[in-house]
């Protein structure tokens, strides 16, 4: 403990340095934290839809909405979000949960959505992750 100490007197610019980076590592992540949406499973989403009256956004093209998606899911592409966000305004007290192919452009379509005031939610492992848990698809 006394080497620390010592350590500390003789290097205080140095110390000084690594408490500021661990102070702003903290905040990063306290930020990080409540910006992030909540990756939530497959059996939580149908909770969700049943109990919180949850919307469920696919921001897969439509080629691939098509071929397969939710039941009553609303299809708006995540190169469309930015301007087509306000078809879901009439549902902004309601959570929605976004799903995506894999789950990977699913953040970026929740950060455009918070930015607008919704909450929401991300379906871990995309439509393939709700293919892996036997959920029902619907296809046209």
């Amino acid at each position: 403990m006394q080497d620390i100490l010592v350590f500390l007197q003789h290097h205080s610019t140095l110390s000084a340095s690594l408490i500021a980076v661990l102070i702003l590592l903290t905040i990063l992540e306290f930020i990080k934290s409540k910006n992030s949406a909540q990756r939530i499973t497959p059996a939580r989403a149908i909770q969700m839809i049943n109990h919180q009256n949850a919307i469920i956004l696919d921001i897969r093209t439509k080629d691939a909405y098509t071929t397969g998606h939710i039941v009553d899911a609303i299809s708006i592409p995540l190169t469309e979000l930015e301007s087509k966000y306000k078809k879901l305004e009439k549902s902004k007290t309601q959570p929605i949960i976004i799903v995506c192919a894999a789950g990977l452009e699913s953040p970026r379509a929740a950060s455009i959505l918070a930015a607008h005031g919704f909450t929401t939610h991300l379906l871990s492992g995309g439509i393939r992750g709700w293919k892996d848990s036997d959920m029902p698809l619907v296809k046209g």
